[in-house]
C-alpha cells in the first residue's frame, strides 16, 4: 500500500444480497426498511460495517500507550472502561477525544492522520473547549435500492419459556426480506478535502466494504457482497482532479433472471446482470474513462461486461477480478 494521496474521481456501483434476512431495520419495529413495500437501505448500514472490519482488522491500540495508535476508527462505539460487552455502557466522544488525541498533539490533526474512517467518510467533530470542524468525506455512498423485487415476510417469534400454567407463548415477530438484491452509487471526489484521501485508504475501502459487509451474520441480519464496480476517470491536466459524474449508474442494471431464480426448483441461483444500459453509459463518455475494475465470484454472479469497452480505435481496460484479490499482501 502507498500513503500517495487518490489524484482520480471515481464512480462505482455495489451490490449485495440479503436472503431471509433483514438488510437495514427501521427504528421503530426494526422491520427491513421501505416504501410502501419497495426494500431500501442507508448508506450507514455499508459504513458501519466498513468501520467495524477496520476496527476488528487493523486497528492497533498500544497498552502501554493509549496515544499510540494506528488505523484508528473513530466513529466506531468503544466500551467504557471497565464495562462489559453485556452492560452496553460507551464512551461518549468527548471521552475518546480525551483517551487518544488530546494532549500535547494537536488533536484534529491527529484524527486525521490516524483514523481511516475520517479520511474515507469525513465527520462532524465538536468536542468541549475545542472549535468544531466539519470534513464532507470524499467517498460517498448512496441509498441502496433493491432489484430484485424482494417480498417482506413477518415471522412469529415464540418464548423459549413457558408462562406458569405450562404453555409456550408467542412474544412478538420479526420482519424478513425473502431475497432482497441491494444496489449502491459509490462516489469518490478528492476535491471534497483535497489531499485527504489516501490510495491505501481507497484499497482498505475496497476490502472493508466487501468483507465487512459479509461479517453481517446474525439470525435476522445477513447480507453478502456480490459485486463490486470501480471507474476510474481521467484528469485533464497532472495538478488538478476532474470530477466528472455521469448520473446514477445503479439504475442502469438489471437482474436478468429474477423470475428464474425465484423459482424453489432451480438449483442455481446465480444472478445474472444485465449491463446494456450501463455499457451505453460508459461507451458515451468512454474517452474520459481511465480504467474500469469489478469484482465478483464468477459461482454467483454473471455481468455481461466484457474484457474492454469499445471507444473509437482504443479500449477502456476492465479488469475482471475475484473477491479474494482483495485479500493481497499488500493490501492486508
Amino acid at each position: 500500500m502507498t500513503n500517495e494521496i487518490v489524484k482520480n474521481y471515481y464512480q462505482g456501483i455495489y451490490l449485495t444480497e440479503t436472503i431471509m434476512g433483514n438488510p437495514n431495520g427501521d427504528f421503530i419495529d426494526n422491520s427491513p426498511r421501505n416504501f410502501d413495500g419497495n426494500v431500501f437501505t442507508t448508506d450507514k448500514c455499508i459504513k458501519f460495517n466498513i468501520r467495524k472490519f477496520i476496527h476488528e482488522s487493523v486497528e492497533r491500540i498500544s497498552k502501554s500507550d493509549k496515544k499510540d495508535i494506528e488505523n484508528f476508527v473513530f466513529f466506531h462505539p468503544r466500551l467504557d472502561e471497565g464495562a462489559e460487552i453485556s452492560d452496553a455502557k460507551y464512551l461518549t466522544k468527548d471521552k475518546i477525544y480525551e483517551n487518544h488525541f488530546k494532549a500535547e498533539d494537536k488533536g484534529f490533526e491527529k484524527i486525521i492522520d490516524k483514523c481511516p474512517d475520517v479520511r474515507m467518510f469525513g465527520g462532524t467533530f465538536t468536542f468541549t473547549g475545542v472549535d468544531p470542524k466539519q470534513i464532507y468525506g470524499p467517498i460517498q455512498l448512496s441509498y441502496g435500492k433493491d432489484i430484485n423485487n424482494a417480498q417482506i415476510k413477518r415471522l412469529q417469534i415464540g418464548a423459549p419459556f413457558a408462562t406458569k400454567d405450562g404453555k409456550q407463548t408467542t412474544t412478538g415477530s420479526e420482519a424478513v426480506v425473502d431475497d432482497a438484491v441491494i444496489s449502491y452509487d459509490i462516489t469518490i471526489n478528492p476535491n471534497n478535502y483535497p489531499g485527504l484521501l489516501k490510495e491505501k485508504d481507497l484499497e482498505l475501502f475496497k476490502k472493508s466494504i466487501w468483507y465487512g459487509t459479509n461479517l453481517r451474520k446474525s439470525t435476522s441480519k445477513k447480507t453478502d457482497s456480490k459485486l463490486l464496480i470501480l471507474i476510474k476517470f481521467k484528469n485533464e491536466s497532472d495538478d488538478k482532479v476532474t470530477a466528472l459524474n455521469i448520473g446514477e449508474l445503479k439504475e442502469l442494471i438489471k437482474i436478468n433472471n429474477m423470475n428464474e431464480r425465484k423459482k424453489q426448483d432451480v438449483p442455481d441461483k446465480k444472478i445474472i446482470i444485465n449491463c446494456n444500459l450501463l455499457k451505453e453509459k460508459l461507451k458515451k463518455y468512454s474517452n474520459f474513462i481511465d480504467e474500469i475494475e469489478v469484482y465478483r465470484d464468477p459461482s454467483e454472479i454473471e455481468i455481461d461486461l466484457t474484457e474492454n469497452v469499445e471507444k473509437g480505435s482504443n479500449n477502456i481496460k476492465i479488469s475482471i477480478k475475484e473477491p479474494k484479490d482483495l485479500l493481497n499482501e499488500n493490501n492486508m
